[in-house]
């Protein structure tokens, strides 16, 4: 049987036609890697309580007397980051400065600790009280305290004053953040107390990002 070949245009014709066919899919299949790439680049997170809109919020830090003893400023560090990131994300809000909240502090000891959230609000002039109470606060990593590795855990509670806030606590969460995020980065070339402004700085926006929608990258470690 004769079996007749393809004439030397035809087949060029058809390599062509096969070569331009693989390019287009290779341009969509690329197309559509990127586009699901940039897609998944970032994902929305909304925020886990949005309600405090235009009111007033005053920061208040509690911490034990060991942790004060090693650090007596740390309240106001940890008050005034938490402030910074809350006022950039809640332009809107009305955020009481940390040096009247500071000044509160060191004028009613550790009476400001009983009083109640209205009695707080009355005198700091505000409609929320985030309470922040440090139960970690350290340098040194958990499970192997001769690595240094910045921790700032606290539970972090929300007041509302109002009457019709049904109860005083509208909110409850806890924030634990590590310094470095990433467990291999070396800290070799920061001191102690660059280590823990960034832990601090970290702590400070995973806290305020509770209360305001943003945008969470998905190549970044889990606690960014």
């Amino acid at each position: 049987m004769h079996i007749s070949r393809p004439s030397p245009i035809a087949s060029r014709v058809r390599s062509l036609a096969v070569a331009t066919i693989a390019s287009a899919l290779v341009v969509l299949t690329g197309c559509q890697v990127a586009y699901f790439l940039n897609l998944e680049e970032d994902k929305e997170v909304k925020a886990e309580y949005n309600k405090i809109g235009s009111r007033a919020v005053a920061v208040l830090v509690w911490a034990d007397q060991s942790t004060l003893d090693e650090d007596p400023r740390v309240r106001q560090r940890i008050c005034k980051a938490v402030t910074y990131y809350l006022k950039k994300n809640l332009p809107g809000a009305n955020l009481v400065l940390p040096e009247e909240v500071t000044k509160l502090q060191e004028r009613q000891g550790n009476v400001w600790e009983d009083l109640s959230t209205k009695q707080l609000c009355d005198r700091l002039k505000c409609d929320l009280i985030l309470r922040i109470d440090l139960l970690e606060c350290t340098t040194r990593a958990g499970d192997a305290r001769e690595l240094r590795r910045g921790r700032v855990r606290a539970t972090v509670n929300l007041y509302d004053s109002s009457p019709d806030a049904g109860r005083e606590v509208v909110y409850q969460t806890e924030v634990l953040a590590k310094y470095p995020p990433e467990s291999g980065r070396s800290v070799f070339d920061m001191d102690d107390a660059d280590l823990l402004h960034e832990t601090v700085e970290h702590f400070a926006e995973l806290t305020a990002r509770k209360f305001y929608d943003h945008k969470q990258s998905l190549r970044g470690p889990a606690e960014k």
